[in-house]
């Protein structure tokens, strides 16, 4: 039972404005503390049969220069990789086996409103509470907006400083 910091799509391909490598230096900060016994980031990999390609249009993360994690990994870091929003069900299970009694992990990184959000309800729903670091994730979208849309969700963020 552990004490778990989950640090959602933090990887070069996705860190193309002010705001996100802005957001590298503070989540490196937030590691350099360690005040974790376990670190665990989620790597987004694009495919081109994807829905992203085929549906949006998007054809970024797909190959291993943007996907590369650009925060500082300490050595008891674990990475899993997605290809959605969410992350994969044997993923959660093994978060259900490390986090805290209190069956709480803290999550940073990007995008709040699409990512960080859609985990933190998986995780939510496999009752495991995702306290969302809000200081330590970033978006594009209206921040105020994004803030509300957590708290009404999840009762609180964490506005750690």
């Amino acid at each position: 039972m552990s004490k778990v910091l989950l640090i959602v799509d933090m990887q070069k391909g996705f860190i193309n404005k002010k705001i996100y490598s802005d957001l590298v230096v503070k989540i490196d900060d937030l590691i350099k503390k360690n005040t974790y016994d376990c670190y665990i980031f989620t790597k987004f990999i694009n495919k081109n049969n994807s829905f992203f390609v085929n549906k949006l249009n998007w054809k970024n993360l797909m190959n291993e220069e943007s996907q590369k994690i650009c925060v500082t990994m300490p050595k008891n870091s674990l990475v899993f990789e997605k290809f959605g929003y969410a992350l994969d069900k044997k993923y959660v299970k093994k978060i259900k086996e490390i986090v805290s009694s209190e069956n709480q992990i803290d999550i940073c990184g990007l995008q709040t409103d699409a990512c960080v959000y859609a985990i933190s309800l998986q995780l939510f729903d496999n009752q495991i509470y995702p306290n969302i670091l809000i200081n330590y994730t970033a978006t594009t979208n209206d921040y105020e907006s994004v803030k509300f849309m957590l708290t009404h969700q999840f009762g609180k963020i964490d506005e750690m400083k």
